[in-house]
């Protein structure tokens, strides 16, 4: 709603995808690699899978909306394994009636009593409690009513105060094997076909993309095969591949307190490196 409210007065052009690890990577620090004037969004979404990212693109193309530049990031995890309940997105992006959603959510509500206990008490206390967990309560802070970034300044947060927020480090960052370890093949003739579809978009748009893995703690490698695949398909020199055992992954304080989610000053590392010849 953020992107169809704002669209028309912003004129987006360029767009972030992938799970929730691409809110790592801002769309504000996005835009000092971009052409000037360019205007970022950031479609980053929980437990994205290549399937959603191909219907997002999907919704800006028929709304008309150019896609002159394009940050795709795939987990190793989740991005081609994750197929999961995505009844909750957007009904434009599911194609089903805004009756049918309303339904729906308002359904899974009603059936659901502990998070209708929940979702009163943080609207009368505003307050997070042990239960909550899986519950998201956002304030005005928490997301750039503009680009959509999540949470944009955790990373002053972290810096501010980074002893106490790793504190539990020793049972947080659990130890990982020593040798590389790589992940069994993943896409298929299904997900091969969203990929394709991906690029066909792209290409309608003359899009510059980047297509990123994500650098996970667990130093799960991608397979070669997939790789291989996603480099046939977007071309080797758009796919830069951080899974696995790296100085990046190497670091835990890369890492956020969850230790599934790797800091902002990565997602900027990142940006430095794939955008220096720019």
């Amino acid at each position: 709603m953020v992107f169809l409210n704002n669209r028309n007065k912003y004129h987006y052009d360029s767009f972030i995808f992938g799970s929730s690890r691409s809110c790592s990577h801002t769309s504000k620090q996005w835009a000092v690699y971009l052409p000037k004037n360019s205007q970022p969004f950031s479609f980053g979404a929980w437990n994205e899978n290549v399937e959603n990212i191909y219907k997002r693109l999907r919704l800006i193309d028929s709304l008309h909306t150019p896609i002159e530049n394009a940050f795709i990031l795939l987990d190793v995890d989740k991005t081609f394994k994750y197929s999961g309940d995505i009844t909750a997105d957007h009904y434009l992006i599911n194609c089903m009636s805004k009756y049918e959603y309303y339904k729906n959510e308002y359904l899974y509500y009603l059936k659901t009593p502990l998070l209708f206990i929940t979702s009163v008490d943080y609207l009368v206390f505003h307050k997070r409690r042990g239960y909550m967990d899986g519950f998201v309560g956002m304030t005005d802070e928490d997301l750039d009513p503009v680009n959509n970034d999540w949470f944009p300044n955790s990373e002053q947060a972290t810096n501010k105060d980074s002893a106490n927020y790793y504190k539990d480090e020793a049972r947080i960052f659990y130890k990982r094997p020593a040798t590389q370890q790589y992940a069994t093949r993943q896409i298929n003739t299904l997900k091969l076909s969203y990929l394709l579809k991906i690029k066909e978009l792209l290409k309608k748009h003359q899009t510059n993309y980047k297509i990123v893995i994500a650098p996970l703690y667990d130093q799960v490698k991608l397979n070669p095969y997939d790789k291989a695949l996603l480099d046939g398909v977007f071309g080797a020199a758009n796919v830069y591949d951080y899974s696995g055992i790296n100085n990046i992954t190497a670091n835990k304080y890369n890492y956020g307190k969850d230790v599934v989610h790797y800091r902002k000053r990565v997602g900027d590392l990142i940006y430095r490196q794939i955008y220096k010849n720019n």
